[in-house]
């Protein structure tokens, strides 16, 4: 009797632990699938969520490129213009001053304006040197103490000259105030005082009889 009631005590004890077992097993199972779909619902949430975020990200991201490269479009159009426009103005600036170079060298060799020039030239040439003649002439003819008289009498012959309108020197009417101012002190005494009279009876330049009025002040 006493090894039967050992079986049957301990084939309780099994049941009990078998039954203990299966009861723990299931409990943690039950656990286990619980967290499992709590943590794919809250996995699946996360990942819609990330995945929106993404999403959002990215169209952020697409449009602000967008937005850059029209940016950088707009800007390299501005330049264009800016460029073209800047290199069109030069362009212009040198033609219309390749054209008046043009212009003035075509005028500068009309024949016209050339013989003009040349004469010019030549009557400036010839002037000179013709005053230049005079002067030494009129150094060479001062007279000594005989001729006084007939120096004295030049004066009056060449006033009454001005007086009738005649040039003092060849040339002289075209000839400026200053060109006269600076042949006034190489005019010998007789050439000063008919230039004097020929500016005070036709001229009247203010600047001209005060240089030869200096001049015959100082040879006096």
């Amino acid at each position: 009797m006493t090894g039967k009631n050992q079986l049957r005590r301990s084939a309780t004890r099994l049941q009990k632990q078998g039954a203990l077992y299966f009861q723990q097993t299931w409990t943690a199972g039950g656990t286990f699938l619980e967290e499992a779909q709590d943590l794919s619902v809250a996995f699946g949430r996360d990942m819609k969520t990330a995945g929106a975020k993404l999403a959002t990200t990215t169209s952020r991201s697409a449009h602000g490129f967008e937005k850059a490269l029209r940016k950088e479009a707009l800007d390299w159009q501005v330049l264009i213009l800016q460029t073209r426009d800047a290199y069109k103005a030069a362009l212009e600036q040198r033609l219309q001053k390749v054209e008046h170079q043009a212009l003035s060298t075509r005028e500068a060799l009309k024949p016209g304006t050339m013989e003009t020039t040349v004469l010019r030239s030549a009557r400036a040439v010839l002037e000179q040197a013709q005053n230049r003649v005079d002067e030494r002439l009129g150094q060479a003819a001062k007279p000594a103490k005989p001729v006084a008289a007939k120096a004295a009498a030049t004066p009056k012959a060449a006033k009454t000259a001005a007086k009738k309108g005649q040039s003092p020197l060849r040339g002289y009417d075209q000839l400026t105030a200053k060109d006269v101012v600076n042949r006034v002190q190489r005019l010998s005494g007789p050439q000063a005082t008919a230039v004097l009279d020929y500016e005070r009876a036709r001229k009247k330049r203010a600047t001209v009889i005060r240089a030869v009025e200096q001049r015959l002040s100082a040879a006096s």
